[in-house]
């Protein structure tokens, strides 16, 4: 069987291809990026290489800004609730010991507060980025701290 979470996170698509794939242009997903919302793999010569995940991201984002009337601080704080620890099942002591439960203004995966790097493979292949495409759907209960 095939995991499709690794192809999901795999970085396949240059940034022109994934702006054509998710029908926008080049500036709009650098700026998506940029916002903290997506995070793609950098090569070593820099270049952006983006998986379907990023897309799902870009995808739910526009939708949420579209069809919900959010804002990209409104999405940025939706996102920023999202229970890693419930997610990724932490105990009480790793819970108390974190800093990602006090960020309230973005996402853990792009805050410097909560994690010592920016964007780095490990966020991509994290169960809490890849949540992050069905924040849409999340109810309330799946979006409240301990």
């Amino acid at each position: 069987m095939v995991n499709t979470d690794i192809l999901d996170s795999e970085p396949r698509y240059s940034i022109g291809i994934a702006a054509q794939k998710v029908g926008i242009a080049v500036p709009p997903l650098r700026l998506y990026e940029k916002e903290g919302f997506i995070c793609p793999f950098k090569t070593p010569t820099n270049r952006r290489l983006y998986s379907l995940n990023d897309l799902r991201i870009v995808q739910t984002v526009r939708h949420l800004i579209h069809e919900h009337g959010l804002n990209f601080a409104g999405v940025r704080r939706l996102m920023a609730f999202l229970p890693c620890w419930k997610i990724k099942g932490c105990d009480a002591a790793t819970y108390r010991r974190c800093k990602v439960p006090s960020i309230t203004d973005s996402p853990c995966w792009s805050s410097g507060k909560a994690v010592p790097r920016n964007c780095r493979e490990e966020c991509q292949s994290c169960e809490v980025y890849r949540i992050a495409t069905q924040i849409d759907t999340l109810s309330a209960s799946d979006l409240t701290k301990r």
